[in-house]
């Protein structure tokens, strides 16, 4: 059925006008919820695992330049007992034997290096010279009451089940993981 418009002469159909209808934009908004839902999860799983692959990366990367400077000077590096900072000589002595300087996790927090005998830090005793623990505190930078337990070395490690694992230690002790995800 054709209508005149009422200031015009010409003829129109009526019927639905162009644009957006409420369902329509209800269903879109729906759709952009579900999505977003199910990608957040996986974009920051992603990110933390890559962010874990990098620490233990740069955690060996560590052990193999205190193992390298041993071998060379006879004796560990200064011990830095504790948190790593640019201040500390151990940086310096190690600088030729780093492949790049990175004194942090990816997560932001500084690593914890402790070398040589005498040493007793996550309930492992270090007695030899060329002992050496270096320590990440995971994504929160708060321990985890981990302790060593010589009987089961293998105890440390664990499976990556859940976001919590991101926060757990990270333990290399004379270039071997005593705590940290179970690498694949």
């Amino acid at each position: 059925m054709l209508m005149r418009s009422p200031n015009s002469t010409s003829l129109k159909r009526p019927g639905p006008r162009p644009g957006f209808t409420l369902p329509g934009l209800v269903l879109a908004l729906a759709s952009v919820c579900v999505l977003a839902a199910v990608t957040v999860p996986l974009y920051r799983q992603a990110k933390n695992t890559a962010t874990l692959r990098a620490t233990i990366s740069d955690m060996e990367m560590w052990g193999r330049a205190i193992e390298r400077y041993t071998l060379d000077h006879g004796a560990p590096p200064t011990n830095p007992r504790g948190r790593l900072t640019y201040k500390k000589p151990i940086v310096r002595e190690l600088l030729p034997y780093l492949e790049k300087v990175r004194i942090t996790d990816l997560w932001g927090f500084s690593f914890w290096i402790w070398t040589g005998p005498g040493t007793a830090k996550y309930g492992i005793k270090t007695s030899g010279r060329g002992d050496f623990i270096i320590a990440s505190l995971g994504k929160k930078e708060r321990p985890d009451g981990w302790a060593f337990d010589p009987g089961r070395p293998q105890a440390g490690l664990y499976e990556m089940r859940a976001p919590e694992d991101f926060e757990k230690d990270i333990v290399l002790w004379n270039g071997r993981f005593v705590r940290g995800p179970i690498q694949p």
